[in-house]
Order: C-alpha cells, then structure tokens, then sequence
C-alpha cells in the first residue's frame, strides 16, 4: 500500500535507498505543486472566459504541458513505495518465493523501461531544440517540458533498480 508523502513512515533503506526516497517525495511534492497551479490556471481561465470573455490566451497548452510533467514526476515515488498496481491473479496461489521473483523480473524490465524513455527523451529534446520547436499560442519552447519528465524517468529507473535490489537481496520484506 502507498505511503502519504509527507508521513514519517520508517523504513530500513540504505544510503543510496534514503537519497533515492528523498528525491523520489521531492518530485512527487513537485507534481503536486504542478497539479495545484494547473488546477487555479484552469480555474482562472473559466471564470474569464465566463465573466469577461477573456481567458487565459494558450490555457490548454499549459494544462497539457502541466499534465505530462505532473504524471511522470509522480512515478518515482509511486514506485519506491511499491504502489504500482499489481495484478495477481494468476499468481495469488503461488509461493511468496515465485512472487518475489516476479517482482524483481518486474522492477528490471521497469527500469529499462524507464531508462530507455529518459535516454529518448533526451534526444528527442536535443532535436526539438535544434529545431527551435514551439507552442502554437504561446510560443513556449517545447523543450521546457521534456527537462523534468527526463529527469523523472531517469529517477524512475532508478527507483525500480533499486527495489528490484531490494527485492533480490530481502531487504524488504
């Protein structure tokens, strides 16, 4: 079950487990910051839209900009507090030794996952730069938002090693 970010919930991490678990409530307070200034800009521009007819110009450029970047710093600590959804149906039956296994077969391909997706977004931002990509309304770089998810899905490999570490050596129980 997912742990509260701000609850002091004890656990027995290492060095490398208490920085990645820093971090990981760091971005997810960040995307909680994110979500919070989406929702008072969407909020803005309604009510200025219906009282004034003049909402906030490139709106839904920043919602889905704020939405993408909410999402993915979000990951980490999903994933260090193992709160991804597990679907165990198959394997309810099962020893908890198999399901351990499963688990740590899941948290590797995770983490390539993750990797894999920090290490093309970061060509992908080298090439949106070089083509001087931009927003429609706004004209906002459409780098900017591919800095914190590269970053999240590189926290996220991270976070999925290490529980996959945790998960080989039974730290965790």
């Amino acid at each position: 079950m997912a742990d509260d970010v701000f609850v002091d919930v004890r656990h027995d991490y290492g060095p490398i487990g208490r920085v990645l678990d820093a971090t990981a409530r760091f971005f997810a307070i960040c995307a909680g910051v994110t979500l919070t200034a989406m929702a008072v800009l969407s909020l803005v521009s309604v009510v200025g839209r219906a009282a004034f007819s003049y909402p906030i110009l490139g709106d839904y450029e920043l919602v889905q900009l704020f939405s993408a970047i909410a999402v993915s710093m979000s990951l980490p600590f999903c994933q260090m507090v193992r709160g991804h959804v597990i679907v165990d149906f198959f394997t309810t039956h099962c020893s908890a030794k198999f399901n351990k296994f499963l688990d740590l077969c899941a948290n590797l391909l995770l983490a390539i996952g993750a990797f894999t997706f920090a290490w093309r977004m970061v060509l992908g931002t080298i090439d949106i730069i070089k083509t001087g990509d931009a927003s429609m309304l706004l004209d906002l770089p459409t780098w900017y938002g591919y800095v914190p998810m590269v970053a999240s899905f590189f926290l996220l490999g991270c976070t999925a090693l290490y529980s996959a570490w945790e998960d080989f050596t039974g730290e965790r129980k």
